[in-house]
């Protein structure tokens, strides 16, 4: 004997009205509906291999009795997982239906909850691939002594472009061809410790820092905040500095 798949079949007041929540909010697609216009009785989304099956409720009680006088929600939550949560996240943050703000669990989740149109609880989290959670080189950080001659140096001799400067922090970019990643002097007059560091752009630094921290990483700080997002350093064996950065306002 040997299970195939589970679909859960929701009883909801709404066929119409949960379709378009699903639909508009969370990105499902709706691939099968009774009747094919009009007020539905019957529906089937999905999205990637995620289904879900919603029933008028008077229907559903009409074809299982025993369902009469129940209430069908008391203790049932959805624990959803899916790919890039956090520009779900951004899309809902605001809206009067979340119920839990992201936040990370005791067993390590990342996770947020909502509550649909009929009143159950969707809680949201998302699989870290490890191998993904570094995505790309950020910027590359030069600390230097003359900052108005280090500037003329690349500009005029190298020949780079000028990505950004930060004059009264005393930081500069320049942009190396096409590339997203960016020289970045700093005036060691402003920066008197800057050492050459090579920054990593990560999926969320947070939650890196917490993992990597367990693993006996020694950061030369907590996790801080920038422009950009959230960024946090730390040393390799060799005293290479490293820095990870995210995009996550």
């Amino acid at each position: 004997m040997k299970y195939q798949s589970l679909v859960p079949n929701l009883g909801v007041k709404s066929v119409n009205e949960t379709v378009k929540f699903y639909t508009e909010v969370l990105g499902f697609q709706q691939i099968a509906c009774v009747p094919e216009h009009g007020e539905l009785v019957f529906a089937i989304i999905r999205a990637g291999d995620v289904n879900l099956m919603f029933q008028q409720l008077d229907s559903l009680q009409e074809e299982y009795p025993d369902l009469k006088n129940k209430n069908g929600q008391a203790g049932l939550t959805f624990y959803i997982k899916m790919q890039d949560k956090k520009a779900l996240y951004e899309r809902v943050k605001d809206a009067p239906f979340l119920v839990k703000a992201m936040h990370t669990t005791p067993y390590g989740a990342e996770e947020f909850a909502i509550c649909d149109n009929n009143g159950f609880i969707l809680t949201i989290t998302e699989d870290e691939d490890r191998n993904e959670q570094i995505r790309n080189y950020d910027n590359f950080f030069l600390p230097v002594d003359d900052y108005e001659g280090s500037k003329r140096f690349y500009s005029d001799v190298l020949g780079l472009t000028l990505k950004f400067e930060f004059e009264a922090q005393g930081m500069v970019a320049f942009s190396v061809g096409d590339e997203e990643p960016a020289i970045i002097l700093k005036d060691k007059n402003k920066f008197p410790t800057a050492q050459p560091t090579l920054w990593l752009e990560v999926a969320d630094v947070r939650m890196l820092y917490s993992e990597m921290k367990n693993k006996g990483v020694e950061f030369l700080s907590e996790p801080f905040k920038i422009r950009t997002g959230w960024a946090v350093e730390f040393s390799d064996p060799s005293g290479n500095t490293l820095g990870f950065t995210d995009y996550i306002q």
